[in-house]
Parts: C-alpha cells; sequence; structure tokens
C-alpha cells in the first residue's frame, strides 16, 4: 500500500508539471560537462548565464538543465581547480563542455557520497572518509572488505582466520553498544542492504569507490540504520562511447602460516608413561605405535588454491549507459573439506530522456554461493590425538580412536561429515528522478532483496563417540522491501547556495526459517536427502519460525554554502520501528555541522598552505539492532511436562511457560556523537589529509536486566539502562613524496587513538531501581574450566574488562601461585582477582605505492599497539598434565609447572602486531588492440611480528561474548590463518 502513495505522489508530481504552461521569453539549455584530461563526468560544476545570477550546478553524471532568458547568448561555466569557461549558446542542441584542471589540488575535484546525494569533497562537512580503487589492497581479495582494511582511521576490520566462510567483523570507532549486531550500514549505490554479511557477497573487481561516514553528525541522516556508522559504496558504470570489454583475474596458492610446537613421538616416548601407556590396552585399542609420527595440525590442513575471475561490458550512447560484469570464485580453504564457490552476476544501467530530465535507473545483481562448513570442534581435535596414532588404518579406513578426553581422529571427523549451504541473493533496485525545474527534482527508489539460504548437515556414526549418524535440512528466507519518495532542490543565488533533500521512506523486513532433522538414518550414503528413513526421533524433529520488522522514516536536510567558505548542513531524521514498545516506537534524530574554508580568507596569502578547511558537528542516531522483532512483548514458549492425573491415570503433557516479560517502555538506544576535525592541503597538494576528534555517548543501552519476581514473571526484561562512551582522535595523511616523468613514490597513513568505558548499568524500570554493579561475559574454556566468567562489563573500564587472578610465579613443587599463594591456600581455593584493561590503546595502517616507466610497486603495513589478549589455547594444552594421553607442547616440558591449569592473568599476553598484509609487483603492456594489460605478483599475510604465542594475534575481539579470548576448544576452536602468494591479470579490450 505504501508504495502505491509513493507511486501516486510520483505521477501526481509529473502530471503537475505537463500542467504548467511554457513561458515563451525563456528558452530551456542542457549540456554535459567533463574533464577535458580524461572525459570523466564533473558533478557540481556552476552553470551561470552570463551577466545574472541565473544558474545552476551539475548533477552527478555532468549534466545539466537550465532555463534562461530567450536574450541569453552566453554561460559561464566554473568550478574550483579549473580554468572557467564562457560558451556561446549559437550553435544550439545541448551543450559538450570540456574544462581544463588549473590546479594539482585533487581535493577540489574528488566527489563522495553523503547519503541521499553527493557533493564536493571541499563542500563535505561530516566526517567522511574516501577509498578509490586505485588506493585498494591488492591480492587475494575474495572479501570487498579487504580493499579498505587498515586504509581508513577509525575503521577496524578483522578476519579471525583464514576459513574462507568466514565473514569479517568491521567497527567504526569502536564499540557503540553492548548487545547486538555493530557493523556499520551498507548503502550500494544508494539502496542500503539488509546487513555487512550481504555486502560480502560482492565482486570486489565491480566496486568503484568506498565513502565511509564515521561522525553521527554525517550518518544521523539514516537515523537507526546509521548506529554503528555508514559505508557508501559505488559501483563501476558504464560510460557513453565505444563499447569496453574488462577482464580481471587471478589464482593464488594459500598454507597455514603458522603452527603450535605439539610434541613429535620421539619427543613424545621420552615423557613419561609415554611408553607403556601405548604399550598397555588403551594405546593398543587405539593402533599406537612408536613407528608412527603424526602432525595432525599438518595432517587435517592441505595446499590452497584459488581462482578469481570478473568479466565485465560496457557502453553507452544517445543518453543510455550500461554496464554487465560475471564473476566466478573457487576458494577452498587450508582446512580439508571446506570450500566457498560464488557465481555472481550484476547489471547497471541508465537512461535519460526529455533533455536528461528524466533520469532512470535500473540495478540487478544475483550471486549464488556454495559454502562446504567445517565443524571448528573437529579442528580442535589436533591438540588431543598423539602423535603415534595413525590417520588410517593398513585396509584403508579411518583410524576410529578414542585416546583420551576429546582425542579423536580430525581428519576423519572433517573429511567424513558433510556441512553445506547453498545460498541464492538476489537484488534488484531502481530509481526514477524527473527534473521538474533545473534546481528542482522529484524521484522515487524502490529495492527489493530476496536471500534463500538451504543448509544440509549429515553426520556419520562414529564408533568412538558411540553416536548415531544425524541429518537435517534448514531453509531460512531474509527478504524485504524497501522504497522512497524524494524531492532534491539545489539553487545558486550569486555567492549563496542552498540545497535542501526531503525523503519519506518505508522498509519491510521478513525473516522466516523452518528445519526438520533425524538420526540413525537408514543409508548413509542419502546424506540428508531421506530423512524419513530415522530410525529413531531427535529431541526437536521439526521447527519454524517468521517475524517481520516495518520502519517507517522521514528526512529532512538542508545545506547552505557561502562562496565556497562557510558551510552549514542541518538535517532531522524520523524513524518509527515496530520493534519497540507501543509508547516509544518513533524516534527523532537531529545533526548539524559547520564548516569554513580558512583558506578562503585568513590564509589566502600563505602560499605553502593549499587548502584547509575545519568543521564540527553534532548528531544523534538511534540503534535496534540489538534486539528481536518482538522483544517488547510478553511471549511464552514450551516448558517441562507436568504430572496429570485427571483422567483417573497418570500422564505427562507438555506445558508452556513465560520466555520474556512484556515492556511497552522500550525504547531506543541514543548515540550522540560530537566531532571537531580539519581537512587540509599543504605544498601544492604535496601533502593532505584531515584530523578528526571524537567524543560519543550511547546512553538507554538496550540489556536484559535482571528484574524481581514478582512483579515479574520472569528473571528478566529486556530494558533501557546504563550508558557507554566512545572517544578518539584520527589521523590520516597522504604524502607525494617523489613525482616526475620518472619514479614515483606516494605513501600514506593512518592512525586511531582511542577510549571506550562503560559509564553506567544503573538506572529505572518502572519505576523500580536497578543497579549492577558488572555483568559477566566471556568465560574461559576447557576442560575443569568451562563457564568460568573472566570478563566483565563494569563502570569505569572498556567492555570485556579481564577479572583474573594475578599469578606471581611457581612454588618449590612447580605449583601456580597467585598473589604468593597457591590455591590451596586460598580460601576456598578461590584467589581474589583484579582488574586488567585488554583494548588497544590504538591502530595504524602504512602504505607506499612506486612507480617507475611501466612498473608499479605497493605494499601495505598494519598495526596494533597495546592489546591483550588471553591465550586460551595454551592455558588448555600447554601442561604436562595432559600426558600421556593426550598431547601437550615443547613449552609444558621446560616451563616447570606441575599444577593443573588455572586461569589466571598468566595467559593474558601482550598481543601487539605489525603485519605485512599485502604487497603487490605488476607491470602494464601498451598492447595494439587493447587499451590496457596488466599483469602482477602479490602476496597477503606475509609476515607478523607480534610478541603473542598464538598462532595469530588478531582473533575477533568484538563478537559475540569472546571478545579478546583465543580458545581453540570446543565450539569456540577456531580456523588458522593462512599466507598467500597471487598471480593475476588485468585486461581492458578495445
Amino acid at each position: 500500500m505504501h508504495f502505491k502513495n509513493l507511486l501516486k505522489v510520483f505521477c501526481f508530481s509529473l502530471l503537475c508539471f505537463f500542467a504548467v504552461p511554457a513561458m515563451a521569453q525563456n528558452k530551456t539549455v542542457t549540456g554535459k560537462v567533463t574533464d577535458a584530461k580524461d572525459g570523466s563526468t564533473m558533478p557540481g560544476v556552476s552553470v551561470v548565464a552570463k551577466g545574472t545570477t541565473i544558474g545552476t550546478n551539475t548533477d552527478v553524471n555532468g549534466n545539466f538543465s537550465l532555463s534562461v532568458p530567450a536574450s541569453t547568448t552566453t554561460l559561464t561555466v566554473s568550478f574550483i581547480g579549473y580554468t572557467s569557461q564562457d560558451v556561446s549558446l549559437a550553435g544550439g542542441g545541448p551543450l559538450s563542455i570540456s574544462l581544463v584542471s588549473s590546479t594539482t589540488n585533487l581535493n577540489e575535484v574528488v566527489v563522495v557520497s553523503v547519503g541521499y546525494g553527493s557533493q564536493r569533497r571541499k563542500d563535505v562537512t561530516g566526517a567522511i572518509e574516501s577509498i578509490s580503487a586505485k588506493d585498494f589492497n591488492q591480492g587475494t581479495i575474495i572479501d570487498p572488505l579487504d580493499q579498505i582494511k587498515g586504509k581508513v582511521a577509525g575503521v577496524v576490520i578483522t578476519t579471525g582466520g583464514g576459513d574462507p566462510n568466514q565473514a569479517s567483523t568491521i567497527r567504526l570507532r569502536g564499540q557503540t553498544s553492548i548487545s547486538g549486531d555493530q557493523s556499520p550500514l551498507f548503502v550500494v549505490d544508494g539502496v542500503p542492504l539488509d546487513n555487512a554479511t550481504e555486502f560480502q557477497t560482492i565482486a570486489p573487481g565491480d566496486i568503484e569507490t568506498y565513502d565511509v561516514l564515521k561522525d553521527a553528525s554525517a550518518t544521523s541522516i539514516y537515523g537507526s540504520r546509521g548506529a554503528n556508522g555508514v559505508i557508501l559504496v559505488t559501483t563501476k558504470r558504464g560510460k557513453a562511447g565505444k563499447t569496453v570489454v574488462e577482464y580481471s583475474g587471478y589464482v593464488s596458492i594459500a598454507n597455514q602460516s603458522k603452527y603450535y610446537d605439539l610434541l613429535t613421538t620421539p619427543e613424545y616416548l621420552a615423557t613419561a608413561g609415554a611408553n607403556a601407556f601405548i604399550s598397555g590396552s588403551i594405546g593398543q585399542s587405539q593402533n599406537a605405535s612408536a613407528s608412527v609420527n603424526t602432525d595432525w595440525q599438518k595432517a587435517i590442513t592441505r595446499t590452497a588454491f584459488t581462482n578469481s575471475n570478473n568479466l565485465a561490458i560496457s557502453g553507452g550512447g544517445g543518453g543510455f549507459n550500461y554496464r554487465a560484469s560475471l564473476n566466478y570464485q573457487d576458494q577452498p580453504g587450508v582446512i580439508i573439506n571446506s570450500d566457498k564457490k560464488q557465481l555472481g552476476v550484476r547489471f547497471n544501467a541508465e537512461q535519460k530522456a526529455f533533455d536528461n530530465k528524466l533520469d532512470i535507473v535500473l540495478g540487478i545483481s544475483n550471486v549464488n554461493t556454495t559454502r562446504d562448513l567445517v565443524n571448528y570442534s573437529d579442528i580442535g581435535y589436533v591438540f588431543n590425538a598423539l602423535p603415534v596414532l595413525p590417520v588410517k588404518l593398513p585396509n584403508g579406513q579411518y583410524n576410529d580412536f578414542a585416546a583420551g578426553y576429546n582425542a579423536y581422529n580430525p581428519v576423519e571427523y572433517l573429511a567424513e561429515s558433510y556441512n553445506r549451504n547453498n545460498e541464492y541473493l538476489t537484488n534488484i533496485n531502481s530509481s526514477i528522478n524527473y527534473n521538474i525545474l533545473p534546481e528542482l527534482k522529484i524521484g522515487v527508489t524502490g529495492s527489493t532483496s530476496r536471500n534463500n539460504v538451504q543448509r544440509h548437515i549429515y553426520t556419520p556414526s562414529f564408533v568412538a563417540q558411540n553416536s548415531n549418524s544425524v541429518a537435517s535440512d534448514t531453509t531460512y528466507n531474509i527478504n524485504s522491501y524497501k522504497g522512497d519518495a524524494h524531492i532534491n532542490y539545489d539553487k545558486t543565488f550569486g555567492k549563496h547556495t542552498i540545497g535542501v533533500t526531503l525523503v519519506d521512506e518505508y522498509s519491510v523486513f521478513y525473516n522466516q526459517n523452518y528445519f526438520a532433522s533425524a538420526q540413525q538414518i537408514l543409508v548413509g550414503s542419502g546424506l540428508d536427502n531421506n530423512l524419513g528413513t530415522g530410525l529413531t526421533p531427535v529431541s526437536s524433529p521439526i521447527g519454524s519460525y517468521k517475524d517481520q520488522v516495518e520502519l517507517q522514516s522521514y528526512l529532512a536536510r538542508v545545506t547552505y554554502n557561502y562562496n565556497g567558505r562557510f558551510y552549514v548542513t542541518g538535517s532531522i531524521r524520523s524513524d518509527k520501528s515496530s520493534k519497540f514498545g507501543a509508547n516509544n516506537q518513533t524516534g527523532y534524530f537531529p545533526a548539524v555541522d559547520v564548516a569554513y574554508r580558512i583558506k578562503q580568507d585568513l590564509l589566502k596569502n600563505v602560499d605553502w598552505i593549499t587548502d584547509l578547511k575545519i568543521r564540527a558537528g553534532i548528531g544523534e542516531t538511534g540503534n535496534a539492532n540489538g534486539i528481536g522483532a518482538y522483544s517488547n512483548l510478553g511471549l511464552v514458549g514450551p516448558s517441562t511436562s507436568y504430572l496429570d492425573y485427571s483422567s483417573g491415570s497418570a500422564n505427562y503433557p507438555s506445558s508452556y511457560a513465560p520466555t520474556q516479560n512484556p515492556n511497552p517502555d522500550l525504547k531506543w538506544e541514543t548515540r550522540i556523537g560530537r566531532n571537531i576535525g580539519a581537512d587540509f592541503s599543504l605544498f601544492n597538494d604535496r601533502l593532505s589529509g584531515d584530523l578528526n576528534y571524537y567524543n560519543d555517548k550511547t546512553k538507554d543501552l538496550l540489556f536484559a536486566n535482571t528484574v524481581p519476581q514478582p512483579p515479574n514473571i520472569f528473571p528478566t526484561t529486556l530494558s533501557n539502562v546504563g550508558s557507554l562512551t566512545n572517544k578518539g582522535f584520527e589521523v590520516q595523511l597522504t604524502g607525494k613524496i617523489i613525482q616526475g616523468n620518472g619514479l614515483n613514490w606516494t605513501a600514506s597513513g593512518n592512525i586511531n587513538i582511542f577510549k571506550t568505558r562503560i559509564q553506567s548499568l544503573s538506572g529505572t524500570l518502572d519505576g523500580v531501581p536497578i543497579n549492577t554493579a558488572f555483568i559477566n561475559v566471556g568465560t574461559s574454556q576447557g576442560q575443569g574450566l568451562s563457564s568460568n566468567p573472566i570478563t566483565r562489563l563494569v563502570p569505569g573500564y572498556s567492555p570485556d574488562v579481564f577479572y583474573l587472578p594475578h599469578f606471581t610465579g611457581l612454588n618449590a613443587q612447580g605449583v601456580e601461585e597467585f598473589d604468593g599463594k597457591t590455591l590451596a591456600d586460598w580460601t576456598g581455593n578461590v584467589p581474589p582477582s583484579h582488574y586488567i584493561d585488554p583494548a588497544a590503546k590504538f591502530n595504524y595502517g602504512i602504505s607506499n605505492t612506486f612507480s617507475y616507466g611501466n612498473w608499479s610497486l605497493s605494499f601495505f603495513l598494519r598495526g596494533v599497539y597495546g592489546q591483550k589478549i588471553f591465550n586460551n589455547t595454551l592455558l588448555d594444552y600447554e601442561t604436562i598434565t595432559r600426558l600421556p594421553q593426550t598431547n601437550t607442547t615443547r613449552t609444558a616440558l621446560t616451563n616447570g609447572v606441575t599444577s593443573a591449569p588455572t586461569a589466571s592473568d598468566r595467559w593474558l599476553e601482550g598481543a601487539s602486531y605489525l603485519k605485512l598484509d599485502n604487497a603487490s609487483l605488476g607491470y602494464t603492456f601498451h598492447v595494439t588492440g587493447l587499451n590496457a594489460l596488466r599483469v602482477y605478483v602479490a602476496t597477503n599475510n606475509l609476515f607478523t611480528i607480534t610478541k603473542y604465542r598464538g598462532l595469530d594475534p588478531e582473533v575477533t575481539t568484538a563478537s559475540g561474548n569472546q571478545s579478546y579470548i583465543d580458545a581453540d576448544y570446543g565450539g569456540f576452536a577456531y580456523y588458522p590463518p593462512v599466507r598467500s602468494f597471487t598471480f593475476g591479470a588485468n585486461v581492458s579490450f578495445k
């Protein structure tokens, strides 16, 4: 119904336009402005009837339409950084205008997306960072996020291992909440995506630019969806002219980059009790032999060969342009039986008509992905399996052993299990815009996303575990429909430029899934294809779920620019979400920015300062990511059985019980962001960059707080209690160190110094005070350690602060001491614990690009300083108490510790690091018949400098409840890091 209303508004506006009588004393002039150097379109160019104040600016595609008096004979076309032109109207017809650059100041001509529109870089008032294709990271790039990894100050992208099916986590300016997904909103070609994972299916070769909106004043125009920042992505478009065919592809080879120093067979046999164990009944029953020396870490891995291919065709003419691309990726993982295959198509087209007044854009993408997933628990078995055990028996069958605690054959479990996702994602979007007047445009935008995920699982029966075969099928459907009607007004009055944007937006999201499962499958080779043959039922044989979330939004934004010197931007957005209680469904999120280009006034005679702009902003955003569709309602669900004699005999019917308290006052979690910054260009643009200081506060945190019973019927209620703060300072620099006809060298770097603090966990709910001293979050993992809380949310500390006993050394018997005493010496065997902050002090990135003739060389370094990681893996496995039933590390034989593992700050290790993230060497050939041919070699994750003893200090530090905990145990085990080498080519055909 809402879409029908939007269509009525659009049609009515067109009708009004055609009903306006033409004014005979005016004439309409249309045209397009391009850069004389490369023919690229130029948005934001001033086009004025000479001798008057009548004018307009070119749109994002460089087009303009201007109504001028019939007596007008000349237009003045100007753009800062370019030589102005007077263009005659004597020839009639659409004008084609090429401007010539008059300066090397690139900041003058860069156009960035700001959400619901675009601006010249010099006119931006918020904290926005732009990355174009020439600055992307190189090498094995399957996840498009890897293109900008470490490139933007304040943006932290973490991939906790080398799993081809693991989605990266991304955070803008630290942690903004204590619950829910904290990924930023991705907007691709003006269309908001449903989640960050959806973005990671886009082929990297289809992306042209990223514009990162970091401060709340910039992101508030997206309201609740922009609470964690916004990343605007522009994909490649066709250009008018000759058809262009492009191919880019690469092959790469990858291996695990680091291994733990587990004992080999000779080292194991030298330990006490080892020979007796393998010659005893248990060892013999598991086929243990002193002649076997299995390296289980390498037994489950392989050399992985990846290939990626992207073919695109683009062109246009007569007001029409298009680009179509086909992408195929095959990325096997280094762990056996893990793989990702992806086939994607993308088509973008644009048609202009009626003297470029009508603009129609269509975008379609379809991605089919097949994922072979691994059970991370199986990876963890490598630490328990002894080197004296063979992978297979002489008859070729797997050695199905159970030699100790969780000591199963990891190769068998990984190879024999079947866990596959078939994913089908389709996105369709379209927009129609019409210039009623040269300065007034109306339009509508609509999009739909349909994501179908089919998961198939079959786990065979393993004799060692005495387990039944289990199979299951699950189907997920995540669909959305989004639309808006918008009005844009942009007008220049002499030295004054005003822009107004009005938007009415509606979105609806559907989430549905169902599953079925069975065990003791009759024919194992049938996998999950005939669940009806299961001989015994599972605890939950079938289930389904469906929900719906609606979001109604209104936006108003006004921009003002005085003579390219003073800027003001103000906006307000309202969001109404069905997630919240009836009393607080609507939230209002205002923002204001101001900026002043000092160079235009106070510093205009300072030659070494090419440009300098200072800016400040404040804004609010709401957050609903951390809660479900019906979190404000009272809910009931299945509970335990109860004894019923009402029929005269004993029955045990199932019951229902409350699962959630209602909260009609549940409201938006709100983030208030403040930012001051400066953008500068020095020494004729040889050194440029920006500085930002931000001070954000998130209040009314959404969290399930403990409440008294009665009057509540459930022990926790989702409510708005508490606050946290985020403060930081960012620096982004680019220097053109050497420029000339021969060698060129450009270096860039960024650093983000930040601090996040929980300010409060207290408040009121229904007039009842809620005072929470702390909330337990993460736990240590391992035999005898599971569910031991070791991280907390505590006011005054960063999120996930550790609370651990302090290790002070060993006594004469090799028993660990904590604050000078062994566990036995402390009451209840519980030593005192202390708070330790694991958060990094800052992160940084440094890139260098060299070119000489046809050669190019680039490398990128990325690092983190000051973070600590709890090495739960070594806590579990670096102890001689594991012998002789399971394996251990070489260090365990020499560290002198004889006591059982205890979680303490002994395992909280410094995890600062510096990585050579990627390096690339390329050569460009000039071949007759081709526009360009470039070949390159590249490497990813070549080395890491760190004191951390784990496989990789880059563990996922802001996901779920296990932040800063490196636990290779059970479901918390992880995929090992990889190092890759790549050979690739980019070809453009005429």
